[in-house]
Parts: C-alpha cells; sequence; structure tokens
C-alpha cells in the first residue's frame, strides 16, 4: 500500500477469535485488523477470493466476551485471500449491507478498544 492510500474506514489492530463458514462448515480464524466497513482474517485454509461468507467476530475486552453481548454476525464479500509465508493463510473481507443494529454494535466494540 502507498503512503498516499486513503482508506474508507479506520482499520483498528485488534485481533478477536472469528469463525467463517466455508463450504457449509465453520472455519476457525482470528482476526488482525477490523473496522466498521471489513476484516483482515488469518486461518488455517484458503478463502476463495471473490464470494460472500458468513463470518462472525467474538468481541471481547481484554480477551473476555461481554455475556451481554451477542457476537457479531454478518455476511461479507472476500476481497482478497492468500497464502502467508508461516503456512496459514489471510483474507480481507469487506461486510456487506450492515444493518443500523450490527454497525452500532462494532463502533461500540471499536470505540472501546480504540
Amino acid at each position: 500500500m502507498s503512503g498516499n492510500e486513503q482508506r474508507e474506514f479506520r482499520r483498528y489492530a485488534v485481533a478477536v477469535a472469528a469463525e467463517v463458514i466455508l463450504d457449509g462448515l465453520p472455519v476457525a480464524a482470528e482476526t488482525n485488523n477490523v473496522s466498521t466497513g471489513g476484516v483482515g482474517l488469518v486461518l488455517d485454509r484458503p478463502v476463495p477470493e471473490g464470494g460472500n461468507v458468513s463470518v462472525t467476530l467474538f468481541l471481547t475486552q481484554d480477551g473476555i466476551e461481554d455475556p451481554d453481548e451477542e457476537p457479531f454476525e454478518a455476511v461479507a464479500s472476500v476481497m482478497w485471500a492468500g497464502p502467508r509465508d508461516d503456512g496459514s493463510h489471510s483474507a480481507g473481507l469487506q461486510f456487506a449491507n450492515l444493518s443500523p443494529a450490527k454497525a452500532l454494535l462494532l463502533k461500540r466494540f471499536l470505540h472501546a478498544v480504540g
């Protein structure tokens, strides 16, 4: 990414547990960054680029899940994906059509960790 590139959404370097549905099966993942527009994930298997996936983020504060808060669930488009040097895989997902309630949940979480 060039130094002049501007992103629409501020990214927060935050690692929380996540889950992606691939071929109808849940696959564990971890975030490496989150924004109100999407998420960067690290997984143990490749994610096909260009498709849509269901993603769940288990939002935590100081590593502890809030029992009063539902996990964040959304449909997302896989904007890019590729292998990492350590044998794992990365993927960049863009959230699709977040409801106002989902957007607010994510904004509250990002405000708390930011």
